[in-house]
C-alpha cells in the first residue's frame, strides 16, 4: 500500500509538471501592443496663386492646405456669409421683411440686388440678394431688419444698425473660433478695420453650410421669381428679380467645378479678386479659401485645390464597433478559458485621411480599471504587453485606446471593453503566482510557469531523498502500532 501511495504522489508531481509547461508555454507568448493600419504622410501641394488660402474638411475642419492662412486679408463681400449667418437667427425664411430707407444709403459703387423703399421680400429672398447678385442693399436691409427687432425700434437709422450688427457678427466670429477677425459692416464694402483671415472665414464658411437654407442658396446658379416668392398679400410693394451667380464654378461657364456646390465671391481694390468656394464629392465637403488671387486665377487656385484634397484624403475607418482591439495577457485566471484577453470598442472610428498614406497609426491601451492591472514585477522594462488579473466580467470597461499619427499627435480615442469573462484560477495557481509576486532577487526575473516546474521538481527531489533515508534504514518506516488495553473499573 505504501509503495502504491508513493507511486500516486509521483504520478502527480509528474502531472503537474506536464501541466504547468503547457501553461509555460501559453503566458511567454507575447502579443504586440500596437495595431497599426494607415497613417498621414506628405503628398504633394498644388500650385496656387492666391496671396492667401486655405483648404478644410468641413466635417472635422481639418486644414488640407495652408498659405499664408492666418495672413490679415479684407474679405470683401465673402463677408455676406457671416451676414446670412446672423440674418437667420432672427428670422425664418418664409417672414416677410419690408425694405426701409437704408437702401438709399449703399454707395453707388457697391453691387446692388435692386430693392426699393418699401418693399416687401421674404428673408428667403433676402439671402439669395446676399448670395447670388452679392447685393450690399440686400446686406444693410438685413442689418438694419435684425437691429431693429433686437431693439424693437422701426425708426433706427442705419448707421446704429450696422453697429449693432457688427457686434453680433464679431460675437459670432469669437464663439466660432476666430482669431483674426474683425466685423464693421454687413457687407464687406472696404473699411481698414474690417478684416479677417482665410483660417477664419474658412471656419465661417463651415458653419455656414450647416444653416440648409444658405447651403440651398449658395448653390443657386440664378433666381427668376417674386421679391415674395409665391406669397400673396394684399396691396404689397414686391419686384421681379432676375440674378445671375458671380461664382463660375458653379455656373456654365469655362471654370465650372463639378462638384462645386457655392458658396460666396468677393471683390473690392484693396481685397482683389476672391472666392470662398466649396466643393462636395464622395460625399465629403471640401471649403477653400481664396483670397487675393486675379482672375481668372481664383477659379484655378479653387479647382486645384478641390482636385488636391479629393485625390488625395478621404475617409477611412480603422475600427468597427465590436472589433477586437487589443488582446491583454491573464494571471490569476483559469488556464481552460485561455490566458489572454480581447478587448473590444463600441463605436466606428473613422478618420479623414490622405489615401495614399503609408506608415503606421499607433494604437495605444491606458488601463483605467487599477483594481484589474497587473504590475509586473519583471525587471525587463521592454515588456511590451498589458496584464490583466482575473476576475473580470464580460463587458467590463478596462480603459481607452488612443490612435496617434506619427508625429504623436491624438488622432481619436474610445473605450474598450472585455469581450468575455475571466473566472479565477483554482488556490494551487494563485499561490504559484502570490509566490512570484513576493519573490526577489533572482526569482523575480523568473516567469509564473518557471516557478510552478521549480517548485514541483523540488518536491519530487524532496521525495526521493526520504525515500533513499527509508531503504538505507532497511525498509519503509512505519509508525509501530500500540496496543491499549482497556481499563476495568472494579
Amino acid at each position: 500500500m505504501k509503495k502504491h501511495k508513493l507511486f500516486s504522489v509521483l504520478l502527480a508531481a509528474v502531472l503537474a509538471l506536464s501541466s504547468v509547461s503547457v501553461f509555460a508555454d501559453t503566458l511567454d507568448e507575447n502579443t504586440p501592443t500596437e495595431n497599426t493600419v494607415q497613417t498621414i504622410q506628405a503628398v504633394p501641394e498644388p500650385s496656387v496663386y492666391a496671396q492667401s488660402a486655405v483648404l478644410v474638411e468641413s466635417g472635422t475642419g481639418k486644414i488640407l492646405y495652408s498659405k499664408e492662412s492666418d495672413r490679415r486679408m479684407y474679405p470683401a463681400s465673402t463677408t455676406k456669409i457671416m451676414t446670412a449667418l446672423i440674418f437667420l437667427e432672427y428670422f425664418n425664411k418664409d417672414d416677410v421683411i419690408t425694405v426701409g430707407t437704408e437702401v438709399n444709403e449703399v454707395s453707388l459703387d457697391s453691387s446692388k440686388a435692386g430693392h426699393i423703399v418699401g418693399e416687401s421680400i421674404t428673408a428667403e429672398n433676402l439671402v439669395r440678394g446676399l448670395m447670388i447678385p452679392s447685393g450690399n442693399d440686400s446686406a444693410v436691409v438685413a442689418a438694419c431688419a435684425v437691429a431693429r427687432k433686437i431693439k424693437n425700434d422701426d425708426s433706427m437709422g442705419l448707421t446704429q444698425c450696422e453697429q449693432i450688427f457688427a457686434d453680433l457678427m464679431n460675437q459670432k466670429a469669437e464663439e466660432l473660433g476666430c482669431t483674426g477677425t474683425h466685423f464693421t459692416n454687413p457687407h464687406g464694402y472696404h473699411d481698414d478695420n474690417h478684416y479677417t483671415t482665410a483660417s477664419d472665414m474658412a471656419k465661417i464658411a463651415v458653419e455656414g453650410m450647416k444653416n440648409d437654407l444658405i447651403k440651398q442658396i449658395a448653390a443657386e446658379r440664378s433666381y427668376s421669381g417674386n421679391s415674395l416668392g409665391s406669397q400673396q398679400i394684399d396691396g404689397a410693394l414686391t419686384q421681379d428679380y432676375n440674378w445671375t451667380s458671380h461664382n463660375l464654378l458653379i455656373t456654365n461657364s469655362e471654370y465650372n467645378y463639378q462638384y462645386a456646390d457655392g458658396i460666396k465671391t468677393g471683390f473690392t481694390d484693396e481685397a482683389g479678386d476672391s472666392v470662398v468656394a466649396s466643393a462636395t464629392k464622395d460625399n465629403v465637403q471640401l471649403i477653400a479659401v481664396i483670397y487675393n488671387s486675379e482672375d481668372p486665377n481664383r477659379w484655378l487656385d479653387a479647382k486645384n485645390l478641390f482636385e488636391y484634397g479629393f485625390n488625395n484624403f478621404g475617409y477611412y475607418t480603422l475600427n468597427k464597433n465590436g472589433d477586437n482591439v487589443y488582446t491583454a495577457d491573464l494571471v490569476y485566471n483559469k488556464s481552460s478559458g485561455g490566458n489572454t484577453l480581447d478587448l473590444v470598442i463600441k463605436e466606428d472610428i473613422t478618420l479623414f485621411l490622405p489615401k495614399t498614406a503609408v506608415g503606421t497609426i499607433s494604437a495605444e491601451l491606458n488601463v483605467t480599471n487599477q483594481d484589474i492591472l497587473y504590475t509586473k514585477s519583471d525587471s525587463d522594462e521592454t515588456a511590451q504587453t498589458v496584464t490583466l488579473k482575473a476576475p473580470i466580467n464580460e463587458g467590463a470597461e478596462i480603459g481607452t485606446i488612443t490612435y496617434k499619427d506619427s508625429n504623436g499627435n491624438v488622432l481619436a480615442e474610445t473605450k474598450v471593453y472585455s469581450s468575455r469573462t475571466v473566472e479565477k484560477a483554482n488556490i494551487f495557481m494563485r499561490i504559484l503566482y502570490k509566490i512570484k509576486d513576493a519573490a526577489t532577487g533572482f526569482i523575480s526575473n523568473l516567469s509564473i510557469a518557471k516557478i510552478a516546474v521549480i517548485v514541483v521538481i523540488i518536491a519530487v527531489i524532496i521525495i526521493i531523498i526520504k525515500i533513499f533515508r527509508n531503504r538505507r534504514g532497511g525498509g519503509y518506516y512505519s509508525r509501530p502500532k500500540y496496543k491499549y488495553k482497556r481499563r476495568r473499573r472494579f
